[in-house]
């Protein structure tokens, strides 16, 4: 049977349509496991939203994965008052988040670089981000100090070592058993 662009598009749709429970599910973990790092004293030290919205971003079309990115911050927010906006840490996990996913999900299914791979690109970029927006702001205001980017970049390794940990094996056995979400099933569904 021959595709049409029509049929691969419609069958694309359909696709993320079966996703997106997926796509709940990781917001709402996204939601939750802070909660308990925050209740355990371990909060934006090991940066626990990272794990289900980096999970999403590897395990979902970007599209998708963009949304659980920006949804969940906010839902928590809204929910739960954290990330709290003073210190502005929602408007900048609004813009972490996003890019960080961007990373992950072109690193995994655009170069199609292993799992760890994918997510040290993706933290890697988020920590530059991060710096380059404390610099920033810390300019603009007026509260430059030498230390202070490198301080809040260095604070967030604890969550960087555990993404880098956690990730690649949790991503793994999720699309051993669950074959569809794996990076080549895409592929195989649409010749």
């Amino acid at each position: 049977m021959r595709w049409t662009t029509e049929d691969f598009t419609a069958a694309r749709k359909q696709e993320q349509l079966r996703r997106l429970p997926l796509a709940a599910m990781f917001t709402a973990l996204g939601v939750l496991l802070p909660q308990i790092f925050h209740a355990l004293g371990l909060g934006s030290t090991f940066l626990p939203m990272f794990l289900p919205v980096l999970a999403a971003a590897l395990l979902l079309p970007l599209n998708l994965a963009l949304i659980v990115a920006i949804v969940t911050p906010s839902l928590s927010w809204l929910l739960t008052g954290m990330p709290p906006l003073s210190p502005p840490m929602l408007p900048l996990l609004l813009i972490e988040l996003p890019v960080a996913t961007a990373v992950a999900s072109s690193c995994r299914r655009g170069l199609q670089l292993p799992v760890l791979a994918a997510v040290a690109a993706a933290m890697l970029s988020d920590r530059v981000l991060l710096w380059l927006v404390i610099e920033v702001v810390t300019r603009v205001s007026g509260l430059q100090h030498p230390l202070f980017g490198p301080a809040v970049v260095l604070a967030g390794l604890p969550g960087v070592v555990l993404q880098l940990v956690v990730l690649p094996p949790a991503v793994h056995l999720i699309e051993q058993r669950f074959p569809r979400l794996a990076l080549h099933s895409l592929r195989r569904e649409y010749r």
